[in-house]
């Protein structure tokens, strides 16, 4: 028999971005518990909504399941004699695990005979071992901050209010944070105050709803959907459907409910981005458009409750909108009196890091490292950084940047385009910034390109150099999002940048510095951080693992070059001549890694016509493979390297390569050391192995 559970943990208003992984972590933590505990079970769904995190648990067995453990005493000839009597170490032994001599078997563990014990444990009813498994679940849901209250130790997102927890039909009574769990729910705060008693799992959602709490959560984001589209018709509009923001609404409303609201035409005039960050980064609120993307003087809001005068209820949010764009009106009339050149000078008064000086200093060292890496990847967006680099980052010392600060870049392009400045130019000054997470947007423009690789770039080795790197989850500067943001633009613009040259330039630009490392520590720690930053980006994009390590090397010289590499070994995965390739290789490797020197193949030594045939392939194929490398034609080159599979195989079926004559040994493994350099030349194929 099995049975429906249902948890619900009720609190006070958690953050709408607690919840999504605060779910993924107590699905998880009940698959492992009960999986542990012996529990059967079915599916899991979880449901939040900002007052309550509610678990229902489909198919629970009855009770654990039983299990025979098997205990290993000491070995079986020495507890019994040879004539099979037991000795005191079986009689030990059979006390000790609280059953007769005659209980006791034989076993066999690592080919050693041993007395050996089964016990039969018989599986404890479920709703007996709930009361100690959902505490210590309940303990641990991860969330990004955790807090105490009253006298209590015990640490949640917010403060725990009731605890509904039933087994079927059948309260299970536990406590948490000196709430007792009992099978009554919290309703709506205004609609429908007070507590609600429910008697079965199943009576649960419907018991809400009909006190206006919506906790599942596709039928409350239907109702958010439904009323955005009938706001849209009413407005002649449509609204912009930010899926990020319609999911916060989700998770910050239990009974959601669509209003219309206006203000005036005249802040239309305001750049669009700032109205749009105005309405849903600060209050919520969905604006709406025309037909050409031009907004509308109105949006859309949610309230949290069925008001009993919706006019009113619109009437205060429109107050406070208002209040908004009156301040981002003023700033912005304000900011466009100062030129973004002549803000320059107070990048001074804005500590970047203590130890790294101030965002001025930076942007100096921004310079020289945008001036290098335009002289090695782009002659012609010199001009273009030049005039970037003295505005790129003056709009944080303007007004709206100062109030709203999502809008850094943002503004910057704006108020350069007003200036007059490239269009180029401007958009640098928004792209320098990207990528801004995982899979963000990456730069459209060169000058946009290569200002954010010297910008990130300056940031990591600063603060590499000064000792301070991410440890752990710990990461407070974001240099492994920085370092994956040079990862995909050096992929996404096929730039070539030569990475060691790159480090040893920000090192140097940053001469004011007081390091803690030497620049050959500093380049060492680095060039592995971001190869592992790549290696983890590439898997994140399922390429194969073993190819992925094997380029890791190139990666440290030039990211593109490496991603190059990948990209061709990949075409070849599937080939079964590559396949076979890879296991000579790995022979010929295997033979000669413990070689470093320099050895020269003598030909005259050579006698059997399987080791003439390898070297004349070798020496026939090495210039045109090591040219196609040169041109980076990698394809082509692996090409020529599958060309010698054949060879290989007759090699190692015919030629012992460890001769008793030391001269023809040594010569033989000067030709496979010769092989393997070239091989390795492409990549460490020692990495990829086949099943």
């Amino acid at each position: 028999m099995s049975e429906f559970l249902l948890l619900e943990i009720g609190t006070e208003e958690i953050p709408a971005r607690f919840l999504t992984p605060a779910k993924e972590g107590l699905s998880s933590l009940i698959r492992e518990t009960f999986a542990n505990a012996r529990i059967a079970f079915g599916d899991i769904s979880i449901q939040a909504t900002p007052r309550r995190m509610a678990l229902f648990v489909q198919d629970v067995a009855e009770k654990q399941a039983e299990t025979v453990t098997v205990k290993f005493g000491p070995p079986y000839n020495r507890a019994f004699d040879g004539a099979g009597n037991p000795t005191k170490a079986a009689v030990g032994f059979a006390r000790s695990q609280g059953v007769e001599v005659g209980d006791l078997t034989k076993g066999v563990k690592d080919g050693v005979e041993f007395v050996t014990v089964e016990k039969e444990e018989k599986g404890a009813p479920t709703v007996e071992m709930l009361p100690t498994l959902l505490p210590d679940i309940i303990s641990r849901i991860p969330f990004q901050k955790k807090m105490r209250w009253g006298a209590v130790s015990f640490e949640y997102a917010r403060p725990v209010q009731w605890i509904l927890c039933l087994f079927g039909g059948t309260p299970v009574t536990f406590s948490v944070a000196d709430v007792t769990s009992a099978p009554v729910s919290w309703c709506h705060r205004f609609l429908s105050p007070g507590l609600v008693g429910i008697g079965h799992p199943l009576e649960y959602v419907d018991t809400l709803r009909k006190n206006h709490i919506i906790v599942n959560e596709d039928e409350r984001m239907e109702i958010i959907r439904q009323g955005i589209a009938r706001i849209e018709e009413t407005a002649g509009g449509k609204a912009l459907r930010d899926e990020e923001l319609v999911r916060e609404i989700l998770y910050i409303t239990e009974y959601p409910y669509p209003l219309k609201g206006s203000f005036d035409a005249m802040y239309l005039d305001i750049p669009k981005e700032v109205l749009v960050n105005v309405m849903k980064s600060h209050q919520r609120y969905i604006p709406i458009e025309d037909a050409t993307g031009r907004l509308l003087p109105h949006f859309i809001f949610f309230a949290n409750t069925a008001p009993k005068d919706d006019a009113n209820v619109i009437r205060g949010n429109e107050k406070v909108l208002r209040a908004r764009l009156a301040d981002a009106r003023f700033f912005f009339d304000e900011d466009v009196k100062v030129r973004l050149a002549d803000r320059y000078e107070r990048l001074a008064s804005i500590v970047f890091h203590v130890k790294l000086g101030t965002l001025k200093d930076k942007m100096e060292r921004v310079k020289a490292i945008a001036g290098y890496l335009a002289s090695v990847v782009d002659h012609g967006a010199a001009q273009k950084l030049e005039r970037l680099i003295p505005v790129m980052k003056t709009d944080l010392v303007t007004h709206m940047v100062g109030e709203f600060p999502e809008l850094q870049g943002t503004m910057g392009r704006i108020y350069a385009g007003i200036e007059g400045e490239d269009d180029e130019v401007a958009l640098a000054i928004e792209e320098h910034y990207l990528p801004t997470g995982g899979n963000g947007g990456l730069p459209r423009t060169s000058t946009g390109a290569i200002a954010g690789i010297a910008d990130k770039i300056d940031s990591i080795v600063s603060f590499f150099s000064v000792g301070i790197t991410p440890t752990g989850n710990l990461d407070p500067y974001a240099l492994r999002r920085q370092s994956l943001g040079i990862i995909k633009i050096a992929i996404d613009r096929k730039m070539h940048l030569p990475l060691e040259a790159l480090v040893e330039k920000a090192y140097d630009a940053g001469g004011g510095i007081p390091k803690r490392l030497t620049l050959e520590e500093t380049k060492a720690s680095l060039l592995e951080f971001i190869a592992t930053r790549f290696k983890f980006s590439m898997l994140e994009e399922n390429h194969n693992q073993d190819f992925v390590e094997s380029v890791l090397t190139c990666v440290a010289s030039d990211i593109y070059d490496g991603y190059m590499r990948l990209i061709s070994l990949e075409t070849q995965r599937s080939m079964e001549d590559f396949e076979r390739l890879m296991v000579g290789f790995r022979r010929v490797f295997n033979i000669t890694k413990q070689i470093t020197e320099e050895m020269t193949v003598d030909p005259a030594l050579l006698a059997l016509e399987e080791e003439k045939n390898l070297f004349e392939l070798y020496t026939g194929r090495k210039d045109t493979f090591y040219g196609l490398m040169g041109k980076r034609d990698y394809d082509g080159a692996l090409a020529v390297l599958v060309g010698f599979k054949e060879t290989i195989d007759n090699f190692f079926d015919k030629v012992f390569v460890m001769d008793k004559d030391e001269t023809v040994k040594s010569n033989r493994l000067a030709l496979l050391t010769h092989l393997r350099n070239m091989f390795l030349t492409f990549a460490d194929f020692s990495k990829i192995r086949f099943e």
